[in-house]
């Protein structure tokens, strides 16, 4: 019985242990609000161990563990509170703060439960848009968004969020407006200034987009998606060399990210380092084997490399990833043009007119490959929307074809008149004034025969080491030959010749580079005076193939639409007596699929020999004379074409 009796007197135990689980429980929050989070962690520990079934403890330890990064651990403990309250809202939310980062499906039941409960709390409404958002759910996402802010016009993530969502809506206008508006609320977040540098991009405001981009990254300097984009900006602006230290940094931070190792590889082909494209696309595909965007780069990359069979094979691959991708049509359109099936070039190409999206490239590419097989009509039927310089350009020189001459003058007064001028509208319309006597102005000021410089690159230059090594990597055929109709007895590489990193590719791409700019300073016809300055900036780019022709060979007149300045370069050249001009160069303004009448043009031919170099305007026709000797002529042909999304023209 003396122990019943000990029972009156043990209540004020109990007190002072609550007394000091209170205490506890009060500095936990108190460490917790100023961000003394392994502090608070620990005086929970020690409460939730004392009372075990207080869902409110349970709770903050759970969102304490959250920020900690303690993710499976907070997931439990919310799932222990939720157990013990079940309909508490705050619970509900912040277990799909949590979750919306793993589980969106599970993040966007718990959010619109604590909406459920409390539908006027503007934060829960806040959280729900953007998990909606981040679900697809654009205009749910943005009804609960809009809520948000009604409630709390002063709610800067709410305003934030709408703007991505309005990004994503195409909304650019309001996305603005509302980024702006959530950095009035609060100047330094750094998300806010990313969103704000996306906007700006899509809207073509490329500097405003790297000085918000920039801003992110001063606030949060080791964000990798933010380095990400600031990679992207720099690549739009033409500033590779920045755009590659961007994105390398991004992957030092987050080394498996398959977004960053695609774009490395799209730099990397840009600045012709065509290995390391390969190997970073090949990462990416690693990481994330089933993206359509890395199959479709490596595709291309495979087709610069000039090997069309794998180029087909992975650009299939991203179709059949990504059904009617109208790049993908494109890209395999200009693939099946290069291995010469042209039945499905033309298939490929009108499915990819198809979508808005590129139906101006679309309408061309189509146009350019029924113009190569004589379909001039068809051609001109393709560009019936055009609206374009190159798309009017290309037209003329189809009417040309047809013999059109007042849709011809037509239109050549209507680019005349814009100053639209492109070396395909150069040619047609320096051939059709000696046909029809006419004096329409071709935009350079002078004839393009008077464009040509013949020059003999000396041995201290390009030694023989380096001569013969691009002859012995031409010989293993290691490179897939391109469809080419006009050569007779002969072979011409696809890909880019230029771009192969082995080491007398990169010597002979130095040499060209430095000719190039010599061409520019000494000439007064088509040349950019500005041209180093502008090559380093990326504003042009230059493409080479190689040519090997035997015994008879030729190749027929034709000329370089795609470039701006156009060469040769002679490796090896077949036996010829002095004066004889087989396997010479003849240029003139002579179309050969354009209408001849009576007229007489006039022509430049010149004899070159081993390692002599012409650099030429690229509208200006020429061919290849035949020769009858056993010894092979081979040259490298290659075009320097001006970047248009970086350089406006010079003519």
């Amino acid at each position: 019985m003396a122990g019943f009796g000990h029972k009156k007197n043990p209540r004020p135990i109990k007190k002072t242990k609550s007394n000091n689980a209170q205490v506890k429980l009060q500095t936990a929050i108190a460490a917790y609000q100023s961000g003394q989070l392994k502090e608070a962690k620990d005086l929970c520990t020690e409460v939730a161990k004392e009372s075990p079934q207080d869902s409110s403890i349970l709770g903050l330890l759970a969102t304490i563990e959250k920020q900690l990064g303690h993710t499976t651990s907070a997931s439990e403990l919310f799932k222990a509170s939720l157990r013990l309250n079940p309909d508490n809202p705050d619970f509900h939310h912040n277990y799909a703060g949590l979750l919306k980062e793993y589980d969106l499906k599970k993040a966007h039941e718990h959010s619109s439960r604590a909406v459920a409960l409390a539908p006027n709390q503007p934060l829960y409404l806040e959280r729900l848009g953007y998990i909606q958002w981040q679900n697809g759910e654009r205009g749910k996402g943005l009804e609960s968004s809009l809520k948000a802010i009604k409630l709390k016009p002063q709610l800067s993530t709410a305003h934030m969020n709408l703007g991505g969502i309005y990004i994503d809506l195409g909304e650019l206008d309001h996305a603005l407006a509302s980024t702006l508006q959530s950095l009035e609320l609060k100047p330094d977040n750094p998300t806010a200034h990313l969103n704000l540098g996306l906007i700006y991009k899509e809207l073509g405001q490329l500097d405003q987009a790297l000085k918000s981009t920039l801003k992110s990254l001063e606030l949060n300097p080791d964000n990798p998606d933010a380095l990400i984009n600031l990679s992207g900006i720099y690549k739009d602006l033409g500033q590779l060399d920045q755009a590659l230290a961007s994105t390398l940094k991004s992957l030092e931070l987050n080394p498996d990210n398959p977004t960053a190792h695609i774009n490395l590889g799209c730099i990397y082909k840009d600045l012709g380092q065509l290995d390391q494209a390969l190997a970073s696309t090949l990462k990416s595909l690693e990481l994330n084997p089933d993206n359509p965007t890395a199959h479709i780069n490596l595709g291309c990359i495979y087709k610069d490399l000039g090997n069309l069979d794998q180029a087909l094979t992975s650009t299939l691959k991203s179709l059949e990833l990504k059904p009617n991708n109208p790049d993908a049509y494109m890209n395999l359109g200009c693939i099946y043009k290069d291995i010469g099936n042209f039945d499905q070039a033309l298939y490929c190409l009108r499915e990819a007119e198809k979508s808005d999206e590129v139906k101006a490239k679309a309408s061309i590419l189509l146009a350019q490959t029924y113009s190569s097989i004589g379909l001039y009509s068809e051609g001109i039927q393709a560009l019936s929307e055009t609206q374009t310089k190159e798309g009017k350009g290309l037209l003329l020189a189809l009417y040309l074809c047809l013999n059109k001459k007042a849709e011809f003058n037509l239109c050549a007064k209507e680019l005349i008149a814009k100053n639209w001028h492109t070396q395909t509208s150069i040619a047609a319309i320096d051939h059709a004034n000696i046909v029809y006597s006419q004096t329409l102005d071709n935009g350079l000021k002078g004839s393009t025969l008077d464009s040509i410089v013949n020059q003999k690159i000396k041995k201290h230059e390009f030694p023989d080491t380096l001569l013969e090594g691009i002859i012995k990597h031409l010989s293993a055929k290691t490179i897939q030959p391109q469809h080419q109709g006009l050569l007779v007895n002969g072979s011409q590489t696809s890909g880019n010749i230029l771009d192969i990193p082995k080491k007398p590719f990169q010597e002979l791409k130095k040499l060209l580079i430095k000719k190039l700019e010599d061409y520019n300073q000494s000439c007064s016809i088509n040349t950019d005076k500005d041209f180093m300055a502008n090559w380093e900036n990326n504003m042009y780019i230059l493409r080479g193939w190689a040519i090997v022709m035997g015994k008879g060979g030729n190749l027929l007149s034709h000329n370089h639409e795609l470039g701006w300045l156009t060469g040769t370069f002679y490796l090896q050249m077949p036996e010829r007596e002095d004066n004889s001009e087989e396997g010479a160069i003849e240029f003139s303004h002579q179309g050969p699929k354009y209408p001849q009448g009576d007229s007489s043009f006039d022509t430049r031919v010149i004899r070159p020999d081993v390692r002599d170099l012409n650099i030429f305007s690229s509208s200006l026709f020429h061919r290849t004379l035949p020769f009858q000797s056993k010894t092979q002529r081979i040259c490298i042909a290659f075009d320097l074409q001006k970047n248009e999304k970086f350089l406006a023209d010079s003519y």
